[in-house]
């Protein structure tokens, strides 16, 4: 399976375990493990794109585009994991995030989609 569809599909993941609780934070939180294992997904995923691709190809539009997406895809991870020490940082910034990454992720859907 290609890495960018790969990348996509943890951005939904990613999506689907973040925005409810943004939207309504009285939502009871997932089971710690679970959050954490979500989470490590999402940001592995984002480390990747980040680190792997979008900085080893920052003169061309995909790799921007993954340094980009990388670096929301971390974030919510983070989110979704809720550490104790970034959470009121991130709570501030959270629609930011999770609205880029959903760019982020209409971006890579559709271009999949169109292959």
């Amino acid at each position: 399976m290609p890495m960018g569809t790969i990348v996509t599909v943890c951005m939904l993941i990613g999506l689907i375990f973040s925005v409810p609780y943004a939207m309504k934070p009285t939502l009871k939180r997932l089971p710690h493990a679970l959050s954490l294992l979500i989470g490590s997904v999402v940001f592995a995923a984002g480390a990747w794109n980040t680190f792997w691709h979008g900085l080893r190809n920052l003169t061309n539009f995909w790799g921007v585009a993954a340094l980009i997406s990388g670096i929301f895809m971390m974030l919510t991870a983070l989110y979704i994991i809720q550490l104790r020490s970034l959470a009121p940082g991130l709570n501030k910034t959270k629609y930011l995030y999770l609205a880029g990454l959903l760019v982020s992720f209409i971006l890579y859907a559709v271009t999949i989609a169109r292959l």
